[in-house]
């Protein structure tokens, strides 16, 4: 066979094959459908994540206003009163602190980013730690049957020497936590307790001690 016959042989097989377009055609749609079953894949998983991220966020700002809204119920009340709170154990870690301004509960995302849920107090409370001088209202009255001879009950009225003692308690505590919060116990309960202070001069003062 000559080499001309061989060329005209070869091109005719050729021409035949590039007219044969089905095997692209069958090989381009298998790749769309792979790229659009990827895609949707790849949607399904970042909806996913994103969407337990945000159910996550939503139940650390519910915990955040609950705890709120119990601060301002007790606070509301015309008597003394001790109000127990337990944060819920959600199946993942969380932290929460707190100041005299804000409660702040923080999580992990599953992106290893911060979930945070910031609330502030329309009441401000008085949290207080081991570091405290006294625990809740009852040690406050006993504390200041010690300092100034009179605990400070409606039927034994403190000096209005001990208004001035508390507002430079108060007032190094709001400075103490507005950079150092106090981190609580999630696993234990959490206290919230109005304290009222008679003074013998008539006037009375409303607190909210927040310990556990």
């Amino acid at each position: 066979m000559s080499l001309l016959n061989l060329i005209r042989l070869m091109g005719g097989h050729m021409s035949r094959f590039t007219k044969n377009d089905h095997g692209f055609m069958a090989l381009t749609l298998s790749q769309i459908g792979l790229i659009i079953a990827a895609g949707i894949l790849i949607a399904a998983i970042f909806s996913m994540v994103f969407q337990n991220d945000w159910q996550k966020n939503a139940e650390l700002t519910n915990m955040a206003t609950s705890f709120s809204t119990i601060v301002e119920g007790t606070d509301a009340r015309f008597f003394e009163n001790t109000t127990s709170f337990y944060f819920p154990d959600m199946g993942y870690d969380y932290n929460v602190s707190i100041s005299s301004e804000y409660l702040v509960v923080k999580a992990q995302g599953n992106w290893n980013n911060e979930l945070s849920a910031k609330e502030r107090f329309l009441v401000r409370p008085w949290p207080q730690d081991h570091t405290s001088l006294w625990i809740g209202g009852t040690e406050l009255h006993d504390h200041f049957k010690n300092i100034f001879g009179n605990s400070g009950n409606v039927s034994d009225p403190v000096s209005n020497a001990a208004k001035s003692y508390l507002d430079g308690k108060w007032n190094t505590t709001v400075e103490l936590l507005a950079s150092n919060p106090i981190y609580i116990l999630t696993n234990r309960a959490i206290y919230v307790d109005k304290a009222i202070v008679y003074y013998d001069n008539g006037e009375l003062e409303d607190f909210v001690f927040v310990y556990q």
